[in-house]
């Protein structure tokens, strides 16, 4: 075995999320759509009931791993040793039809949905950037479908599985390759022939399968639940190789797509590869990809008391691959990168001494949504800088409360959410300040008005409404990626209103008679009288208007952001 091959700085591991958008079913809608497909009543009726029992024990939806290893088990249950402990039991399913069969339709139509026609890989196109930077790209997949292999012939881009025809995994190191495509558990093109042989053919064929013009029979190579420790040579070989590249140097990122972690050994790679590579970080995009860390990756035992090699080393993106995909190269990844190579630098400072700027490491990481990360770091860190910069904060704990919330963090999310609405508050609230000018007659709208030792400091509403722009934006975008909660659909709403709340004072400075046009439900008459008589009683008058329209102001405030009730 060759294994000087250096590993792509990022790796790609696929499972069945990666696949959902080209038509092939998660591993909970193939159950579905396997009962569908079947047409004879008896095994309908025997895959109902199967698919019943487990539901009742599993108090949840079950995937098609567990149906096709509970089939085979049922089918060979004489072989299994814990039943040979039981006596006087009835075997429920007694009554139904043979398990064999169904298996092998199971198989069948596993593969049918494998086989992706070209047309439905469009989404895959922004792996065509990762192509041309990390040339060779390293892909580890666990389907056995075909999409990358059609992305491939789609864009004419060349790679290598470990086959030319047979098995050889000498193609591995071909020169001019753009992919190499670790498919850890096999293919609907592999073929195992009753000689022994590994071949892989890309004849279109439903059935699992085929004769080979030598005579030989020939089955598909691809390894279902109760298989994945049998001998075959391409999975101990790729299983060995994907072990030795996740646990170079070379490797920083692995990006894994839509995968349960169901299988320990792979688990167990992972968690040898972060303890030999300090460098290596995780990406993991899922809808339910904080819950499935939280259970399989952050601990090494059951028990959740020992954190493991890769706690802290993850970034949970909790969204469809599709909706992601153009996103993870030039904003996640580039800014998962800035954030650890900036935290590499500042604690480089404090090592040898000097005083760490942090403010940088942080915003890379919010924008990298890895909100470990940024917990760890403002526990960590004593930067009053940080509590001085009232954008940052308040892009903080918004962006804070919406990843939290995405990621099911319930309780974190509201804290960082209330500590948003204070902020807003303080900032456009307490602290904003009118000037009144008398000719022109003119006003001007300030925010975060504070007193210092040079004077004040205060910010316009230009730049409040920049800050307010930017955090709309962040949150709309969020709503096309998933389903936004109520709360963060409220903020949602607060911040379109505060923009047009600003819109009016954007160029720093509004005419008198436009804004009591603007005001007229809460400008009372006095307001208008002092403006007609300032002229003559300037100073009096104009700080008795001053005083009068900050305060309608901050009552117009107060009742768009909810001041009162914080």
């Amino acid at each position: 075995m060759n294994y000087e091959i250096a590993s792509s700085e990022v790796v790609f591991f696929l499972g069945a999320g990666a696949s959902v958008a080209a038509g092939v079913p998660d591993t909970y809608s193939f159950v579905e759509e396997f009962i569908k497909s079947i047409r004879e009543p008896n095994k309908k009726e025997t895959i109902e009931k199967i698919v019943e029992t487990l539901e009742r024990w599993k108090k949840s939806k079950i995937d098609i791993e567990l149906l096709l290893e509970t089939l085979t088990k049922l089918d060979t249950r004489d072989k299994e040793p814990l039943l040979q402990f039981f006596e006087g039991g009835k075997f429920i399913l007694s009554e139904y039809s043979q398990k064999a069969p169904l298996i092998e339709d199971l198989k069948d139509f596993i593969k049918s949905k494998a086989i992706v026609p070209a047309e439905r890989i469009g989404y895959l196109e922004p792996l065509r950037g990762f192509v041309e930077e990390y040339r060779p790209l390293d892909i580890i997949s666990v389907n056995y479908d075909i999409c990358i292999e059609q992305f491939c012939n789609t864009h004419r881009l060349s790679y290598r599985d470990g086959f030319d025809v047979e098995w050889n995994p000498k193609t591995f190191a071909a020169e001019h390759t753009d992919i190499r495509l670790y498919k850890l558990h096999g293919s609907v093109m592999w073929y195992q022939s009753d000689r022994g042989g590994y071949i892989k053919s890309p004849v279109k064929t439903e059935e699992g399968q085929i004769e080979l013009l030598t005579g030989e029979k020939a089955e598909n190579l691809v390894l279902y639940p109760m298989q994945k420790w049998d001998y075959a040579e391409p999975f101990l070989e790729l299983m060995v190789r994907i072990k030795h590249f996740l646990e170079s140097e070379e490797c920083k990122f692995l990006i894994v797509v839509g995968y349960s972690f169901r299988d320990e050994y792979i688990i167990k790679i992972l968690w040898d590869a972060a303890r030999k590579n300090r460098e290596l970080y995780l990406i993991f995009v899922d809808p339910n990809a904080y819950q499935i860390y939280s259970e399989e990756l952050k601990y090494y035992d059951a028990n959740q008391t020992t954190p493991s090699s890769l706690d802290g080393r993850v970034v949970c993106l909790p969204y469809k691959f599709e909706k992601v995909f153009p996103y993870l190269k030039n904003h996640y990844l580039k800014n998962l990168r800035e954030g650890l190579s900036c935290e590499s630098q500042r604690q480089k400072t404090e090592i040898k001494g000097g005083r760490a700027d942090w403010i940088p490491c942080i915003k890379s990481f919010v924008n990298a949504e890895h909100c470990e990360k940024v917990e760890s770091l403002l526990e960590n860190i004593d930067n009053p800088e940080l509590e001085k910069d009232w954008r940052l904060n308040l892009e903080l704990s918004l962006k804070m409360a919406v990843n939290l919330s995405a990621n099911g963090q319930k309780e974190k999310a509201s804290q960082y959410l209330e500590k948003f609405y204070r902020l807003l508050c303080l900032v456009m609230v307490e602290r904003i300040d009118v000037e009144v000018r008398r000719s022109p007659p003119i006003i001007k709208v300030f925010f975060n008005h504070v007193p210092n030792d040079s004077g004040t400091s205060y910010i316009g509403a230009d730049a409040c409404k920049d800050v307010i722009e930017t955090l709309y934006e962040f949150c709309e975008w969020k709503a096309r990626m998933m389903a936004i909660p109520r709360e963060l659909s409220e903020a949602l709403e607060k911040l379109r209103s505060l923009k047009a709340y600003l819109d009016p004072f954007e160029e720093k400075k509004m005419n008198f008679e436009d804004y009591i046009g603007m005001r007229k439900e809460q400008i009372s008459s006095d307001i208008k009288h002092l403006n007609r008589d300032y002229q003559e009683e300037y100073s009096q008058n104009l700080h008795k208007l001053t005083k009068e329209i900050k305060k309608i102001e901050r009552s117009v405030l107060t009742e768009i952001i909810g001041c009162e009730e914080r």
